[in-house]
């Protein structure tokens, strides 16, 4: 007689001594947190269910949860549960899921421990392998207040196709990357940024116009517009209805998009827009800068200082980053790898990228501005990886002496958040150059509307006014 398990369904905070039977669907890397603390983290589903309905048997497809593991529980497990395999779960206790973090559609999450019961049973071959996914709208995408960092599920039709490009990294890796553009019926339309082998799988080119189902993509936020990534655990596929249990919603969504389409409907669009300097960013002084909450502005303004030492005195001018995503890495101390969470990506060769934060100011005030990447290298005057090997006296002439008291043109994008009642004021710098003093010049009078013959005409006349003055003085 076949033992009876606990449904996955049915789990809660108020039960205790369950044991759950699941197939392991995704199991991501074993992470090694600050100190010697390590995390693991898997997705769980249980069996398939018959029910009837309206005189009809149907079979549902099982639940799914996520379970973690942390410290030696990580370390241990790390070891024995394999992907795509079932296994018995007990001896662990249930959460509410924190869904910044987690994606699952389940309620609540389950931790196990050192000491809890995981055993390898025999596949029946009555569960399945496919994900419950928890689906977002392109909508759900643009509303949400914080860009989560967790991964999401998307349903939806594929647009249009660029062709791939490849890019080189600062480490001199090849990056294959392709953009399409997908919508929903939410009536919105966003990016969808393609890596490496996702960007040449078969047949992403005959997709438009297509269903798409995208599971664990990442958001990414840039300027105030969002657009959503591949990752190397994401899953990228045409939906049909041998992958997508929900033939229903499948069918509505392209029944939506012929009938748009046949209307020649246009659609909202979260794409980047183009940037110039006089569409995009609002020319404000610094205190009228201060004085917004949030937007695209440009400011011209004197670098005052710039902060390349923490409090302890130590350099702080740059990070080691992913060539893909430009996201901090994390060192192994053992392999000595670097190691991309963002990307899931376990072995990385990072590239150093300059971060810190200056002070730019003018005529009615001083701003902190936070600088990164390709930026620093024009503010500073030299690429971050000159730097590395200097010792501090030759990087403190350089920030305190060379690069500082020089006049730019700053665009970039203001956020105000307020903390503990302390209001604090993040401009990220997008754009540096040096002030064109005639393009500026040009830029007041335009505004003025007034041109440069006017002003010739202006001195002309003062010119026979003062002429005339002076003889009438002799």
């Amino acid at each position: 007689m076949e033992l009876t398990y606990f449904p996955i369904k049915d789990i809660t905070t108020y039960t205790s001594k369950w044991t759950i039977k699941a197939r392991v669907l995704e199991k991501l890397p074993l992470r090694q947190l600050k100190g010697d603390n390590h995390l693991l983290q898997m997705d769980v589903v249980d069996k398939n269910v018959s029910a009837r309905v309206r005189r009809v048997v149907i079979t549902l497809q099982g639940d799914s949860i996520r379970i973690k593991f942390w410290g030696k529980a990580a370390v241990k497990w790390d070891e024995v549960v394999q992907q795509g395999e079932v296994y018995t779960f007990s001896g662990g206790s249930v959460d509410l899921a924190n869904k910044k973090y987690n994606r699952t559609p389940h309620k609540y999450e389950i931790t196990c421990y050192h000491d809890s019961v995981i055993e390898r049973v025999e596949d029946a071959g009555d569960i399945t392998s496919q994900r419950d996914h928890a689906l977002l709208t392109i909508r759900d995408i643009k509303t949400m207040g914080d860009v989560t960092p967790a991964p999401i599920d998307i349903l939806c039709i594929v647009n249009s196709v660029q062709p791939a490009s490849s890019l080189k990294s600062k480490a001199g890796r090849d990056i294959v990357k392709r953009v399409i553009t997908v919508v929903d019926d939410s009536g919105y339309e966003m990016e969808m940024v393609l890596w490496a082998s996702h960007a040449n799988m078969e047949g992403i080119e005959e997709m438009e116009g297509k269903p798409m189902l995208a599971s664990r993509v990442t958001i990414k936020e840039w300027q105030g517009a969002r657009n959503i990534q591949s990752t190397t655990s994401s899953e990228i596929r045409m939906a049909t209805p041998e992958n997508f249990r929900d033939s229903g919603k499948l069918s509505q969504l392209q029944a939506w998009y012929d009938e748009a389409k046949a209307k020649n409907e246009a659609f909202r669009t979260l794409k980047p827009q183009p940037q110039t300097t006089r569409d995009n960013y609002e020319l404000v002084d610094v205190a009228t800068l201060q004085a917004k909450t949030k937007g695209n502005f440009s400011v011209n303004a004197k670098l005052r200082k710039i902060f390349w030492k923490n409090k302890e005195g130590a350099v702080k001018l740059w990070y080691q980053a992913c060539p893909m995503c430009s996201k901090k890495v994390i060192m192994d101390p053992d392999t000595s790898r670097f190691t991309c969470i963002s990307c899931g990506d376990a072995s990385v060769t990072p590239v150093t990228m300059y971060f810190f934060h200056c002070v730019f100011m003018d005529h009615t005030g001083k701003i902190n501005a936070q600088v990164m990447a390709e930026i620093g290298d024009k503010v500073v005057g030299k690429p971050a990886t000159d730097l590395v090997d200097w010792d501090q006296d030759k990087i403190k002439h350089v920030c305190d002496v060379e690069a500082t008291h020089k006049d730019y043109k700053v665009s970039g994008y203001l956020k105000v958040d307020t903390y503990n009642g302390e209001t604090r004021y993040k401009f990220h710098v997008n754009r540096v150059n040096p002030l064109d003093y005639a393009a500026e010049a040009a830029l007041m009078l335009e505004s003025m509307q007034i041109t440069y013959d006017d002003v010739l005409r202006f001195l002309e006349i003062g010119t026979d006014e003062r002429e005339v003055k002076r003889v009438k003085t002799e």
